[in-house]
Formats: structure tokens, sequence, C-alpha cells
């Protein structure tokens, strides 16, 4: 039986490492059917960046996935099902955009270097303070979502809900394909959206200097978000802030470890510029985000195969980062490579918010590691496969167990 035949999205054997099975797609079936999800599988990287740069052909609305629209998932998992930057198109996503940028420019990323690297010390300070100690819950989960929490104003002392939180409505996309929300995701939904609401409210009343103050308030000519859209743009940059950056930190030392030689080339020369290298071909090599979903809205050509209209379109950014036509030796790790054109934070109109942030919490938090435990390997305590859990969506370590060496 070939590998394509195996394929699926949500065992664990098969996404421990999935980039084998990307590969003979790319080559025999660049555009699958997957009956489970019953959606069109793309893993060329030109394909993938036609569909992510041309919303107008590929909508972010209505998308259904093995029959259920994200509405209808999104009020499983108990949560309602309003519009988000992830599931709208224009002219409804220009404005939930340009809402939110003016928190996320250039400027405003930059001004955080400060507060990144002092808790990046701390927490690495914190964490190695042990010969042993899991890399994941020590460094790679807080770092991230606690300064999503900060920018936000949200109380950070309940960090570990916010992971709590966020890993349950992370892994409730799930349910499109297995057909059952668990319960913990519907409570853990509901707790979050209850907590995001009363924060809201009492920045209606009390403004402050955050990220939801902004949200909550008619400014500069822009009316404020409705609580719908400002719980879901919480939710959403939570998640970003646990998810995506975790994993990619999670997969940045995973692969310095499995390959001894880029390790030690970061080693003699721990620049912030040399760590800034390691985490953009960590998101080219193995990216924290596997697939983005769409919506075809008229017929379309894709790799020599038509696609009806309203059809769904699994494109998976994974695979096209390691498309040979794009990048040379694409299985090979090297931080020393030309990553343009990496497809991890998307392209056009949904290209990732938090992208800058993310370039600056992850070199920073690898510099500082550096700094003080420069030479790390797998703990014995660690199990030879790595638990990267089972989504289509997120891929990242569950758990890094780690030792200094």
């Amino acid at each position: 039986m070939d590998l394509l035949s195996r394929f699926d999205f949500l065992n664990p054997e098969v996404m421990r490492n999935p980039y084998p099975y990307f590969a003979e797609m790319r080559e025999k079936a660049p555009l699958h059917f997957d009956a489970k999800l019953q959606a069109h599988v793309l893993t060329r990287h030109e394909d993938v960046t036609y569909v992510t740069k041309n919303p107008a052909l590929f909508s972010s609305v209505d998308v259904r996935i093995a029959g259920k629209h994200q509405k209808e998932r999104s009020q499983e998992s108990g949560l309602d099902g309003v519009d988000s930057l992830l599931t709208t198109d224009p002219p409804v996503h220009t404005r939930l955009r340009g809402r939110v940028n003016r928190a996320f420019t250039p400027k405003q990323i930059s001004a955080l270097e400060p507060r990144v690297r002092e808790l990046s010390r701390e927490l690495v300070a914190e964490m190695t303070a042990s010969n042993e100690f899991e890399f994941m819950s020590g460094l790679a989960s807080p770092l991230p979502v606690t300064i999503i929490a900060e920018m936000l104003g949200v109380d950070i002392s309940r960090r570990r809900d916010f992971k709590r939180w966020s890993d349950a409505i992370a892994n409730s996309g799930n349910a499109s394909i297995t057909g059952k929300t668990p319960e913990d995701v519907v409570r853990n939904a509901k707790e979050m959206l209850a907590y995001m609401t009363e924060v809201a409210e009492a920045r209606r009343r009390e403004p402050r200097g955050d990220l939801i103050s902004l949200l909550v308030q008619d400014s500069e000519g822009q009316e404020a978000l409705t609580p719908p859209e400002v719980n879901s743009f919480a939710i959403l940059l939570l998640l970003a802030g646990n998810e995506t950056t975790t994993n990619l930190l999670g997969n940045a030392l995973t692969a310095l470890i499995r390959h001894p030689e880029e390790y030690e080339w970061l080693r003699r020369d721990p620049t912030q510029a040399a760590c800034a290298a390691v985490a953009e071909e960590t998101l080219r090599y193995d990216s924290p985000v596997i697939t983005v979903v769409r919506r075809t809205t008229q017929e379309v050509e894709l790799s020599g195969g038509k696609v009806p209209a309203n059809t769904t379109l699994f494109a998976v950014v994974s695979a096209a980062n390691r498309d040979p036509r794009k990048f040379p030796n694409p299985d090979r790790f090297d931080p020393r490579r030309d990553t343009t054109g990496l497809m991890s934070f998307g392209h056009g109109i949904h290209f990732c918010l938090g992208a800058p942030l993310a370039r600056l919490e992850a070199p920073v938090a690898l510099q500082e590691l550096m700094v003080r435990a420069p030479r790390l390997g797998f703990s014995p305590r660690q199990p030879e496969h790595i638990d990267y859990g089972a989504t289509f969506a997120l891929r990242g370590p569950r758990a890094l167990w780690l030792q200094k060496n």
C-alpha cells in the first residue's frame, strides 16, 4: 500500500512525520481528494500560493469540512460562530483588520523587545536551574501567551487557564472530521468566553492602555467592535500566542538537536540574527501551521484538474514549504538558506497578523537559551517518538524533555 492511500490528518502515526506523505502527494496527486475531509488537498507551492493570494476565488466564508460549516462547528464547541479575521472576506475582513492593525505595526512590535527579552531571560533562568526540564511548559508556552495577555490587558496570573482553554479550542476543529465534539472543548470554550466578556465589559466602563480597550471604544472615526467580535478577536490572539509561537519554538529545538552540525553553528555564533535565521528555517522546515482551508467561489483549474464551485480546499503550507521546485534540497534543515517564499504565515489579506511578533519572540527566546544553556539534548525521559497530537491545523510537540549536556 502506498503512502498516499494511508494518509490521514488525524492519525498520530502519520502526523509524527507527515512529510513523506506530502512529498508523494506533490508528485503523484498534487490535487488529491480526501474522502474523509470531503475536500481537495493541495501540496505544491505554486498552488498553495495561488489560493492564499486570491480571496475572490478562494473564500474563507462558509467553509465546510467533512460536511459541516465552520459556524456549525463553533456552535458545537460552545463558540458563537461570529465573524473573525480567519472566517471572513472583504469588506467584513477589511473592517476587522483595519481596527486591530494599529496594535501590530513594526514600531509597536519593536517596542515590545525589552519586555520579551526580560521575560525570556527570567523563564530560561528558572527552567534551566534544573539539569533536566520540560521545554514546552518552561519557555515555549508561557513566553508568547504572557506577551499576548499583557497586550490584551488580561490577567497574566491566569496563563495556565489560557493554556488549557486554547489547547482545547485549538483541537476543536478535529470534531469536523470525527463528528464528535468532546465535552471538555465545550466547557473550556464557555469558560474562556465568559472570562473575555467580563474583561471587555470592564474596559468599556474604564478603558486602559491595552488592546481590548482599543477594540471596545470608538476612535478615529472607527466604530468599536461588537461584544462578540471582541470575544472572537481576543480568543484568536490568545490561541495564536499560545499555539503558533509555542509550536515554532518547540519545532526549532527539535530540529537543532536532530541536526548537530547546525546546532554547533548556532553555538559558535548565537547572535540574534543567527537565531532569527533558525526561526525562519524552522518555519519552512517544520511549520507550526499545517494547512489553511478555503472554499472555491467558482470552478477553478489547479494542477491540471478542475475543482467545482463551493468545494473545500486544504492548502497545505507545510507541504508547500518543502516543494523542491521552490526550495532546493527541501528536506535538509539549513538555517543559512534563502527562505523567501515560505508559506507559514500565509499571503495577501490573510497574512498572519502576529507574524512580526512571532519573528521577534522566537529569536530572542532562542538567543537567551543559547546564552544560558548552549548544549542541550533530549532527556532520557523524552520518548523516542515525539507526540505531536493529531490535528489538521497545527503542529508542535505536546511535551519536549531536554537536559543540559
